[in-house]
């Protein structure tokens, strides 16, 4: 301090004046100790010198102030240099001694079966266990740890599934973990699941769906919309307004590879019929590349690019199926091209479909456009409808970002000699809000016009169909959802008939082996004037390591009171009732070996999957055609 204060480098608090400079016990600067004190110099003490004259006595003061403020200076000048020597020789060992370089783990996780586990939590460990490194897998499994010393061992925690140890191994190659999940936490049949059902009709796979009530023709979300979903295949909508028909009825058994499946609430997205729910069936995201039974073939020949065909058999006759994607960079768009041409008995059909993908520096951009035709034709009727759907999307990025979508859709069918024309059209805007309450909320400005099938009458209409969604956590395991919205049901000869909906559920779920959802819902339609009410609940619960039980029941009461005379007339009364009660209960073991049993619509059923090594498996399964008939089946799979 008293090397900086004297120097004036330094505005922290000094000492007084009086004292700056070289330490001293209250002798004033200027004045020498006294002889004999203790800061008197050490040196031998000189002879008496002659006597100083009269300038010699005036200039020996001054010497004696000049050294008391020279002494600092050079003092401070001298710790200036070796601080200054000090860094350069730090800096020079530094630079002699390589830094050591951080390690980096690289690895991806898989569930058991092999699909990408996203958002688990990855740890790195030390051998005492202390923590190295930590990150989340990414969207396709993938995670990268950069620790100061290679991890000895990973910890992995991922929703739905035990948490995984796996030690790490000598080297620098990536790593590779199974994540065992807990089936009865997804209550959504996953890809696995899909290929592990006795019956692979459309309607047969989607009736284990929760609250899903199907028919050969018909997949509907609690007979919701008057029984009417939206159903498509890779994105591509078939739909025959004559008589109704659309994707469920076309595909063949087992070619559905997996469900993209939507809620009723996301209808102003999808437009008419959307409030009965959206299913999308997928035939390119699957587990098994080929499969040869006695009923029904499959076989899928790439992956990003590739093709695929499908064939099977039952009591209406034989279907077949085809099908080509592929996709492809062009500068700044990506471009995916997809398209499917088909038979069933007593009809063919045909689409394709263009998805483009693009991004700024704040908004992912996209647009679709789809064209298909579906002909059921007969020598004495005809019966065809063509479907061209398009839809343009913005969206900003992040949790909370709003969304925006331009949709139209062009319906026309013929049946017999008359034909009608039907378009929908809409701007939709949506978010999300919310971290603890969660809003999801989005408004559609819909235009709706038709020609009907009755010579000369048209409707055309313009409606705000919003939707809104709340989910709430009540605690580390209870939440609270509710919602309501409108959607379009596309009832023939209406420009826009509007269905509204209303629900409420509350779910509980330890995120390890057990959820329960318990949900109550009403509905409310007009043209024709409709009222749907009821009960829904669905289980998961993992019984033991590998053992899950799946069910779910739906006891509601649909109320047709009144249809109109003929579109757009007066209402005639009517008073219809009906019930669509449904169970469904499915039991899986899960091992290296696969067993299920469903008893679904009253009837048991089953499917054995038995390894013959690494990539193939014997499948034998039994269940219940529509016409009643039971049906065996034996055969391979390739994985």
């Amino acid at each position: 301090m008293a090397v900086a204060a004297c120097s004036g480098a330094q505005s922290h608090p000094v000492r007084p004046a009086s004292v700056i400079g070289p330490s001293s016990e209250g002798i004033a600067l200027g004045m020498r100790p006294p002889e004999g004190s203790s800061r008197s110099s050490s040196a031998p003490t000189a002879a008496p010198a002659q006597a100083q004259s009269a300038s010699t006595n005036a200039i020996a003061p001054r010497r004696i102030f000049l050294i008391g403020c020279i002494v600092p200076q050079a003092r401070e000048g001298f710790l200036k240099a070796a601080l200054g020597l000090a860094v350069a020789a730090c800096l020079i060992a530094a630079a002699a001694v390589p830094a050591r370089a951080d390690e980096l783990l690289v690895g991806a996780l898989r569930d058991q079966d092999g699909s990408a586990v996203a958002g688990a939590s990855v740890t790195g460990l030390d051998a005492n266990g202390a923590v190295l490194a930590r990150d989340r897998s990414a969207a396709d499994g993938t995670f990268a740890l950069t620790a100061p010393s290679r991890p000895a061992a990973v910890l992995i925690v991922a929703p739905d599934a035990d948490p995984v140890r796996i030690a790490v191994p000598a080297g620098g190659a990536p790593l590779g973990a199974i994540v065992r999940r807990h089936r009865a936490a997804a209550l959504i049949p996953s890809a696995a699941d899909i290929a592990a059902l006795p019956a692979g009709l459309p309607n047969q796979l989607a009736s284990v769906v929760p609250y899903r009530v199907t028919f050969p023709s018909l997949i509907s979300d609690r007979w919701l919309s008057q029984g009417h979903g939206v159903t498509t295949v890779e994105g591509l909508p078939f739909y025959r307004r004559g008589d109704g028909g659309d994707t469920t009825s076309l595909l063949p058994a087992h070619a559905t590879g997996s469900l993209d499946v939507r809620d009723p609430l996301q209808a102003p997205w999808y437009g008419d019929r959307g409030g009965g729910g959206v299913i999308d069936l997928r035939l390119f995201d699957r587990t098994d590349e080929a499969r040869v039974t006695t009923t029904d073939g499959a076989l899928t020949l790439g992956r990003g690019t590739g093709l695929f065909a499908a064939a099977s058999s039952d009591g209406t006759g034989v279907r077949r199926l085809i099908a080509a994607q592929g996709s492809q960079a062009l500068g700044p768009v990506n471009a995916h091209l997809v398209a499917v041409a088909g038979d069933r008995p007593g009809a063919h059909y045909a689409g394709a479909g263009l998805d483009l993908r693009a991004g700024t520096r704040t908004l992912d951009l996209g647009a679709r456009l789809a064209l298909t035709n579906d002909d059921a034709s007969t020598a004495a009727l005809r019966d065809d409808g063509t479907v061209t759907d398009f839809a343009f999307d913005a969206s900003g990025r992040g949790p909370n970002a709003v969304a925006a979508r331009l949709r139209a859709r062009y319906e026309h069918g013929v049946l017999g000699d008359l034909d009608a024309e039907h378009r929908d059209a809409a701007l939709v805007l949506g978010t999300s809000r919310g971290n603890v309450l969660r809003a999801s909320g989005a408004v559609a400005l819909a235009y709706g016009d038709a020609s009907s099938y009755d010579v000369g009458t048209a409707q055309h209409a313009f409606a705000v169909l919003p939707s809104l969604a709340l989910d709430a956590p009540l605690g580390p395991q209870w939440s609270f959802h509710a919602g309501a919205g409108a959607s379009s049901l596309g009832t023939p000869g209406y420009g826009i008939a509007r269905g509204s909906l209303a629900e409420a559920a509350l779910a509980f779920a330890d995120h390890r082996r057990f959820r329960a959802d318990v949900l109550a819902y009403t509905e409310g339609d007009a043209a024709p004037v409709a009222v749907n009410r009821g009960f829904a609940a669905a289980l998961g619960w993992e019984l033991a390591p590998r053992v899950s039980l799946r069910a779910w029941s739906v006891r509601d009461a649909d109320a047709l009171f009144s249809v109109a005379s003929y579109p757009g007339g007066p209402a005639l009364p009517l008073d219809a009732r009906e019930r669509f009660d449904r169970d469904v209960v499915w039991l899986t073991w899960d091992a290296p070996a696969r067993f299920d049993v469903l008893i679904r619509a009253g009837m048991l059923e089953g499917n054995a999957r038995l390894p013959l090594g690494p990539r193939y498996a014997l499948t034998i399964g039994s269940f219940v055609r529509t016409d009643a008939k039971r049906m065996l089946t034996i055969g391979l799979v390739a994985r």
